[in-house]
């Protein structure tokens, strides 16, 4: 086959990349760059003669708002705690599934199920188990006598941000399972036979073998779970469960964008918001290269010393 032909068939594979990439850029570019132009004026629903560019003054004015600044403290505390937790607890199921024990095909089903349930029936669960009323929880600890009277666990602004954070956690710890049994099952036994033959214990062998072998699967979960409940899971299932209640005491950053568009009309204020939750994301996501690039020269080092 001649280059001219070659040449001309991945021309042709361009060529019918271009609808799709038209519609993506239409779907996802348009609206990314109408919001970052929204950002810098003072569009309002209400005010049907607003719009006018103000510079930087809705940047301004969120930097002076408390009320932004206690709603992204409870999205940061959030976001580290869902990605936190879920690691860890998806650790600790990888590493016992990992293991050849007896009905692990069922448990992993089981394990899987808040990741394949739909986000909706799930907030619907959760709201029905914790129910004051009819709720199997309360129904159950009153039964067994250790409350006398129903938990408001979602109509107290304390509990109410324990409680999505426990949806959370539940909801995202199979992806972290998940993606840290698939590393765990690419560490050959060979990694670990000389070890156990020099007597180490097996919290050596964890933390010197198994985890630096899981860092880079780790990192990219980690980043991954921090861009997705940063981003979208946190208003998924937090709107869904409290619609940000009681009082906004679960408000995260981006149910604030979502109410000051549409209950407020402050269009331009809500997309300045959007705007600096990209600057957040960027910032991961930096992080992410970052860790990386330090993971990369580490296994390069790791490889030189095992050679010399």
């Amino acid at each position: 086959m001649s280059e001219k032909l070659i040449a001309k068939r991945e021309l042709l594979g361009y060529y019918m990349l271009i609808p799709a990439t038209f519609l993506f850029l239409l779907i996802n570019g348009f609206p990314l760059v109408y919001g970052l132009v929204l950002s810098f004026t003072n569009k309002n629903y209400t005010k049907p003669k607003s719009g006018q560019f103000v510079g930087i003054e809705n940047f301004v004015k969120i930097f002076q708002d408390k009320e932004f600044w206690g709603i992204m403290g409870f999205t940061l505390l959030y976001t580290a705690a869902v990605v936190m937790i879920s690691y860890v607890l998806g650790l600790l199921l990888a590493m016992l599934l990992n293991r050849d024990i007896k009905g692990r095909s069922v448990f992993r089903t089981f394990a899987l199920a808040p990741w394949v349930i739909p986000t909706v029936v799930a907030a619907q669960c959760w709201r029905w188990v914790l129910n004051d009323q009819f709720g199997i929880v309360n129904q159950f600890l009153m039964n067994i006598h250790l409350i006398d009277s129903p938990i408001q666990f979602l109509s107290s602004p304390e509990l109410a941000k324990v409680t999505v954070i426990i949806a959370g956690i539940w909801k995202t710890y199979p992806f972290m399972m998940v993606v840290l049994l698939a590393g765990l099952q690419s560490i050959g036994t060979d990694m670990y036979e000389p070890a156990y033959m020099d007597g180490a214990s097996s919290f050596k062998v964890f933390r010197y073998i198994t985890m630096p072998m899981l860092r880079p699967v780790s990192i990219m979960a980690i980043v991954l779970q921090l861009l997705w409940t940063f981003n979208s899971l946190s208003y998924d299932n937090i709107y869904l469960l409290t619609q940000g209640g009681p009082a906004q005491s679960t408000y995260v950053v981006s149910i604030l964008s979502y109410y000051t568009a549409i209950y407020r009309g402050k269009i331009g204020y809500a997309s300045a918001i959007a705007t600096l939750m990209m600057a957040v994301i960027a910032i991961i996501v930096l992080f992410y290269f970052i860790l990386k690039a330090k993971a990369k020269r580490a296994e390069i080092k790791r490889l030189e010393e095992l050679a010399a």
